[in-house]
């Protein structure tokens, strides 16, 4: 078993200088105040050094240290969304970002999962979205006991409990002191100077010839980080009193004195405004252009949304690599897929921004930026239905930010409705499989409303919002999105709108127990998207819809046969989510039809895929019919285990087993079942299981082979206990064999006391032992067998 990613904080693209007494000083204030806000300048970092600090403490948060980037958010009401898909980063590196399936705000279903949990939540870029960003913490904070919060905001969020600390600028020399050349190394602005030019010029070096000069640059720069790292890119080619007299000459241009204006924020404008200038044209325009893509961009969207006008598709990767050079671009690989991203500072983008509206490419600019998404969109829609599906959700999870940018424009230009409602439409393969339901129904409704006129693009919103309000439990939106989807397909004689509407009414009929009318429409349904040779997952899907009414309908071997079908159209285009599904509703018809034990393999197997996928609903599903199986063929133990992990599970997802009332009856006379066969005592020790996220104690229950009961005492070899340790208890375990105290390993791993116990009492549990003295003889063992 991989242990779960316990953070996502970047990996530092160049090293950090400095900054030692701040972040003494802010770990103290962490330690003392449950939020804490690093404010500023622009540019003075506040970011790098709140991401240091994560870095540093992450130790003790026994869930983790999540960073949530809002610098290119605009949107106040999707602050809680980008929080729910921030947390729980998964160790297959796809973001399981917080299902939205019940009907209820994201701010509930973030806070249902951070209730109990010991994170730091990092908000980054929080001043433009202040009030939403403190409406949030605030209900976190009263509600989730064990949470921190620090936040960057060049203002502060106002609520109680609020600790500030201002970060300075980078220490300097006093102004009536020039060091020698060998002391400058003491003040962190030269520091940070000489580094980034010793990596731009490796020959750099500070000298009696030059020392004034570096130390009059520093201080003209006001010890600001980011005009540091600009100024240093030009000693490539300029003396360090060359770029001083060039950015004197560039001051005395723009800081003239504004009345209500820091002086800093002048420094810092004319140091980016410098830059700028010493671009070339072209690189001038790509800096311009590529700001309208937020949150990082590849080079292929580089190149089909900024050439032209002035570029040349040829010479893009030239560019890109010039303003790279020159620190503009900051190259980020993407640890989820295989593409090269770039980003662009936050000051540094919104520059780029006010030069694109300066040249009026404005709007052009961003209606090719629409365009590109809109295609890629179409493109992992049309492509879903195969192989490439894991492939294309780690890549939408990477655009996410562009997603809602594109978005944003289509609502603010009313020529991009028609654009945007197909784009928000195609993402039918993002806001659902990736449990993003709530975002999703937000773009499709507010587009929807902007373009009502009748329109394929219109059909197709609506049944994807009333898709995924019936996952919600909103099934008045649901039913009235059904209605108007197959009104507009009998308008525009759209037979496959015809088709995804009678699916969703039939759906909705399901949940409301109308078994009958629920299998019609879903008959329906697969007659017309079969007459239309109408293979995505949407239209197969409709089979497992079949087979669960047919299952509840007591019609289990044509149940069966929904499901095999399914299951084989999905294997003949390797469509891993459908066929998963499939595979769950043929474990469900196999268990109903009374054979058990050839319900678990399809079950185990839905299961190995749902989690490569991520899939929690899914699992969710699977968990349960996986559960009632194993107690129908008397393994009551793990069928208690997994009871026990689908309690933690389901709060991620929302409404259990989709609320249907029969399934929630199997489940409970299951559950009785199983306790009755063990007794209170031992069903009770099963189903509390481990103190494991509930995906990696369902990895402990679908690779567990050892005896149905943990065995007690001093155990032989055996690797399965120890792979379900994570790495830090295997670290405690090793530590407890030497003999030392919880205070004692505190000590060694640097962390709370409290935190040493944690891990002490998990390793107990996990192996199955009652004493230290058995683990000591258990990793002693182990060491000798292996």
């Amino acid at each position: 078993m991989t242990p779960a990613v316990r953070d996502n904080l970047p990996t530092d693209v160049s090293s950090f200088v400095g900054r030692r007494q701040e972040l003494r000083t802010a770990r103290n204030l962490l330690t003392r105040t449950r939020l804490l806000t690093l404010t500023g300048v622009g540019g003075v970092g506040k970011t790098r050094l709140a991401l240091r600090l994560a870095a540093e403490v992450r130790r003790a948060f026994r869930n983790g240290v999540w960073l949530v980037e809002l610098a290119t958010l605009q949107d106040p009401a999707l602050v809680a969304h980008a929080v729910a898909a921030t947390v729980g980063m998964q160790d297959n590196t796809i973001a399981f970002g917080m299902r939205e399936w019940p009907p209820r705000s994201p701010t509930e279903v973030v806070l249902d999962y951070l209730r109990d949990k010991q994170i730091l939540l990092v908000l980054d870029n929080c001043e433009h979205l202040a009030e939403a960003c403190a409406d949030l913490v605030a209900t976190l904070l009263a509600n989730a006991p064990e949470l921190r919060i620090l936040t960057t905001s060049r203002q502060r969020l106002g609520i109680s409990g609020e600790h500030l600390f201002t970060v300075p600028p980078l220490s300097l020399p006093k102004p009536d002191l020039t060091p020698r050349p060998d002391e400058l190394h003491r003040y962190e602005a030269v520091s940070l100077l000489t580094e980034r030019a010793t990596a731009v010029h490796p020959d750099f070096a500070i000298t009696p010839e030059n020392a004034a000069s570096v130390v009059r640059l520093c201080r003209r720069l006001d010890g600001i980080p980011l005009a540091i790292e600009l100024a240093a890119v030009q000693l490539r080619a300029l003396s360090v009193r060359q770029v001083l007299e060039r950015l004197d000459n560039r001051f005395h241009l723009l800081t003239a004195p504004r009345r209500g204006v820091v002086a800093r924020h002048q420094t810092l404008r004319a140091a980016v405004d410098w830059s700028y200038e010493l671009c070339s044209p072209q690189e001038r325009l790509l800096w311009a252009r590529v700001a309208v893509f937020a949150g990082g961009c590849d080079l292929e969207a580089v190149e089909e949304v900024c050439c032209g006008d002035g570029i040349a598709r040829a010479d893009i990767v030239d560019l890109v690599a010039g303003l790279v050079d020159k620190s503009i671009l900051a190259r980020c690989d993407d640890p989820r897929g295989q593409r090269t991203r770039y980003r662009m500072l936050d000051i540094l983008r919104r520059h780029g921004v006010e030069k694109l509206c300066a040249a009026g490419e404005d709007s052009r600019v961003h209606g090719r930026h629409r365009d590109w998404f809109l295609r890629l969109a179409e493109q992992a829609a049309a492509s879903w239905f195969g192989p490439d599906e894991r492939t294309w959700m780690v890549r939408l999870r990477s655009e996410h930010d562009n997603v809602r940018a594109a978005l944003e424009f289509c609502l603010s230009d009313p020529d991009s409705a028609q654009a945007g409602l197909r784009t928000a439409g195609a993402l039918w393969c993002f806001w659902v499989p990736g449990g993003l339901l709530g975002e999703g129904r937000q773009w499709l409704d507010r587009l929807a409303a902007l373009a009502p006129e009748p329109t394929p693009a219109l059909g197709v919103a609506l049944w994807v919002s009333g898709w995924a309000a019936s996952h919600q439990g909103d099934l008045t939106a649901a039913e009235a999105n059904a209605e108007r989807c197959q009104r507009l397909a009998e308008r525009l004689g759209d037979a496959r709108l015809e088709a995804y509407g009678l699916q969703v009414a039939g759906l909705c009929a399901l949940l409301k127990g109308k078994l009958t009318q629920a299998r019609m429409l879903c008959e329906q349904s697969w007659e017309r998207h079969r007459a239309l040779g109408e293979l995505t997952s949407p239209a197969v899907k409709v089979l497992t819809k079949l087979s669960l009414v047919a299952s509840l309908q007591g019609e289990v071997d044509q149940a069966v046969g929904y499901a095999e079908e399914c299951v084989a159209l999905a294997r003949q285009h390797s469509a891993h989510w459908t066929y998963s599904w499939g595979l769950v509703l043929l474990g469900l018809a196999l268990w109903r039809r009374g054979d058990p034990e050839r319900a678990i393999p399809p079950l185990r197997e839905s299961i190995a895929i749902k989690r490569e996928l991520d899939d929690l609903f899914g699992l969710g599903m699977a968990g349960d019919f996986l559960a009632w199986a194993l107690t129908a063929t008397g393994d009551h133990h793990q069928a208690a285990r997994l009871f026990g992990v689908l309690e933690r599970l389901w709060p991620l997802v929302g409404l259990p087993l989709m609320g249907l009332k029969p399934l929630i009856e199997y489940h409970e006379k299951s559950a009785a079942a199983a306790r009755a066969a063990l007794g209170e005592a031992a069903y009770a020790t099963a189903h509390e299981g481990t103190a494991l996220d509930p995906r990696q104690e369902l990895d402990c229950v679908l690779g567990d082979n050892a005896a149905p009961h943990p065995r007690k005492g001093t155990p032989g070899r055996d690797d399965q206990p120890w792979v379900s340790l994570t790495r830090r208890e295997r670290e405690v375990a090793a530590l407890i064999a030497q003999g030392l105290s919880n205070r004692d390993i505190a000590n060694r791993l640097v962390i709370a006391q409290r935190t040493a116990e944690g891990h002490v009492e998990r390793v107990l549990v996990k192996l199955g032992l009652t004493s230290r003295t058995q683990v000591a003889a258990w990793v002693s063992e182990r060491r000798r067998t292996s």
